[in-house]
C-alpha cells in the first residue's frame, strides 16, 4: 500500500517539476527532511514500545533488542539532521 501511494505521489510530483525546474531541489530537500523525521519518529515509538514491555515484565530482559533499537534511532536522529544541515547550507547559498 505504502509503494502504490508513493507511486502515486511521484506521479503527481512530476509534471510539476517540469513545469518549475527551480522548485525541485527544494521539495526533495524538504521530503528528505520529512522522510527521514518520519523514521526517526517510527524508530523513536519501537523503542518506546520494547521498553514498555521491560518495564511490564519487571525485569531487565531485552536489553539487546533495547540497544539495537537504540543505535536505530541515533542513527535516524542522525540521518534526520543532515537532511536539515545540507537543506539550510543549500538555502543559504542560495540567498
Amino acid at each position: 500500500m505504502l509503494r502504490a501511494t508513493l507511486a502515486t505521489g511521484f506521479l503527481f510530483i512530476l509534471p510539476v517539476a517540469e513545469a518549475e525546474p527551480a522548485a525541485v531541489p527544494w521539495s526533495v530537500r524538504m521530503r528528505r527532511i520529512e522522510g527521514a523525521a518520519v523514521d526517526a519518529r517510527r524508530a523513536a515509538e519501537d523503542l518506546q514500545e520494547t521498553a514498555k514491555k521491560v518495564y511490564d515484565s519487571r525485569y531487565l530482559s531485552d536489553m539487546a533488542i533495547l540497544r539495537s533499537q537504540l543505535d536505530e534511532l541515533e542513527r535516524m536522529v542522525l540521518s534526520a539532521r543532515m537532511a536539515v544541515d545540507v537543506s539550510a547550507e543549500n538555502f543559504a547559498q542560495r540567498n
